[in-house]
């Protein structure tokens, strides 16, 4: 038999470039789970919430929202490890994952993954989450958000065989040490304490975001695309519009119990929006 016929891929992204260096091997502690959300009650009241606050609410920000609130019940799951220790943070930050799509010719190249953080949002409305998501989602889709524009430019001149230690140097200093490494383009606590990616945007029904060691999040949740599917509601079937989500957990950080509170704080969440996510 002869050789596999293989090109080299010339051009590709940063982000592309910057996975090379995240995973090797599949030896880690990730848990995977699926919860299914009932968006009918939610879904009822919207409106009207949007209108009053003029903004736009889509599911991945009602669920930066309810993951604040259960973090906050449940101060154990909001922190890291460091040093083989378990750490908790003092406030909750959410990092939400924004697609930059390429054009032209290099769209390949040019299209990009980049996050935003909204720290302290334990203390901000459902609305106050969209907006800033919103202003600060611009600004890394005009590349105006200087920060990620410096570290992005410092990975690209970075060589491939050298990014998995880069990426794990920075992570020490980072998390490791607790430096300032913003003269890197790298701002303080750049991935909060769980990341969320909105795959139904993309036209993926569900999906489930492997861990990313450098990142020290020991929490991800996917937002799937709203389906209109069979659901019982008190003994009767009914058509109702479900949202899922994917769950990725780091085992040593969160168990099975807290996962399965969780799951019930956020049914119940979304079983009476009025009282938990439109009550501001």
């Amino acid at each position: 038999m002869g050789k596999v016929a293989l090109t080299k891929v010339q051009k590709t992204s940063t982000f592309r470039k910057m996975a090379m260096g995240t995973w090797k091997t599949a030896k880690d502690p990730s848990v995977y789970g699926l919860v299914e959300i009932d968006l009918h009650p939610t879904l009822e009241k919207i409106k009207e919430y949007e209108i009053r606050h003029k903004v736009k609410i889509t599911p991945a920000h009602l669920v930066g929202c309810a993951v604040a609130k259960c973090m906050t019940s449940r101060p154990e799951i909001n922190g890291m490890i460091r040093f083989g220790r378990l750490y908790q943070r003092d406030h909750v930050a959410l990092f939400y994952q924004v697609n930059i799509p390429g054009s032209g010719h290099d769209r390949i190249k040019k299209a990009n993954l980049a996050g935003a953080v909204l720290h302290n949002a334990e203390n901000m409305s459902l609305a106050q989450i969209a907006q800033e998501l919103a202003r600060k989602s611009e600004l890394v889709k005009t590349d105006k958000d200087e920060e990620i524009k410096k570290g992005m430019n410092t990975v690209k001149f970075i060589p491939w065989q050298l990014m998995g230690p880069y990426l794990d140097l920075v992570s020490f200093l980072l998390y490791g040490l607790n430096l300032d490494l913003s003269f890197l383009g790298i701002p303080k606590d750049p991935f909060g304490s769980v990341m969320i990616t909105n795959v139904g945007g993309m036209g993926i029904d569900i999906a489930w975001a492997p861990l990313c060691p450098y990142t020290r999040v020991p929490l991800l949740i996917t937002v799937g695309a709203i389906a209109q599917k069979p659901w019982v509601v008190d003994g009767e079937v009914k058509v109702r519009p479900i949202l899922p989500l994917g769950i990725t957990l780091d085992h040593r950080f969160i168990d099975g119990v807290h996962a399965s509170q969780m799951a019930k704080e956020f049914k119940e969440f979304f079983a009476h929006p009025e009282k938990y996510f439109f009550n501001h």
